[in-house]
């Protein structure tokens, strides 16, 4: 049989990564005039990319600019983050464990992100960890991204899995939505960012840290190797 596949989610599942994001959105408020939004309100604009970031602070600040407009404050803020990337951001408590574990037992590895390619894999060099995976994909890999189904298995598959035997790991609809696309099962992450509550998310298991993880999965994919 094939060995099984798990495929995380990168912000808000593999890693806290809202710390850098959230400097970021305030750094482009402060630079056209606006005032602070709350890190919790940043929170739950994570998951589909630097584009929610941007028009929901920015409507929540006096409107969302339009046009070229909005396309410099795209530009300047990919810029930034590129550049302050891992500043205060990390992989979440026991995350590393886990995927060591994963892999003494045979698994793939893989990251399915709505994160541009080059910046997950830049924060992985970063960490020093791009050798744990078999695959990483972004928001700009293929022509689709999550919740499009085709991201996960087309992940799997880079990773020379099989989506008959994979689980998907994440904290949003997006990455919920995305495994019953593919027909992959999927546990959802009570640490997340997602504004809906992990309990809500239409998922197979939930775990509160890394170390509820192996159980999750071996309840998933019991057959292993």
């Amino acid at each position: 049989m094939t060995r099984p596949t798990i495929v995380f989610d990168l912000d808000g599942t593999l890693a806290d990564t809202a710390p850098d994001l959230y400097g970021t959105v305030c750094w482009l408020l402060a630079q056209e005039g606006r005032s602070r939004v709350s890190f919790a309100r940043m929170k739950s604009l994570i998951g589909d990319g630097a584009g929610p970031m941007i028009k929901g602070s920015f409507g929540d600040t006096g409107g969302v600019p339009e046009g070229a407009d909005y396309d410099r404050l795209m530009e300047m803020f990919l810029t930034y983050y590129q550049a302050h990337l891992t500043d205060n951001s990390a992989p979440f408590a026991g995350a590393l464990d886990a995927i060591a574990r994963q892999k003494a037992r045979g698994a793939r590895i893989a990251i399915c992100t709505n994160k541009k390619i080059g910046f997950t894999e830049k924060m992985l060099r970063e960490w020093r960890i791009g050798h744990l995976f078999d695959a990483v994909t972004g928001a700009d890999t293929f022509a689709f991204r999550k919740p499009d189904g085709r991201h996960l298995i087309e992940t799997i598959r880079l990773a020379g899995g099989d989506p008959e035997n994979a689980v998907m790991i994440g904290d949003s609809p997006t990455d919920t939505g995305a495994a019953r696309d593919a027909g992959v099962p999927v546990i959802a992450v009570t640490f997340g960012y997602g504004n809906t509550p992990a309990r809500d998310l239409d998922a197979d298991r939930w775990i509160d840290s890394f170390n509820q993880l192996d159980r999750a999965v071996q309840e998933l994919l019991p057959v292993q190797g």
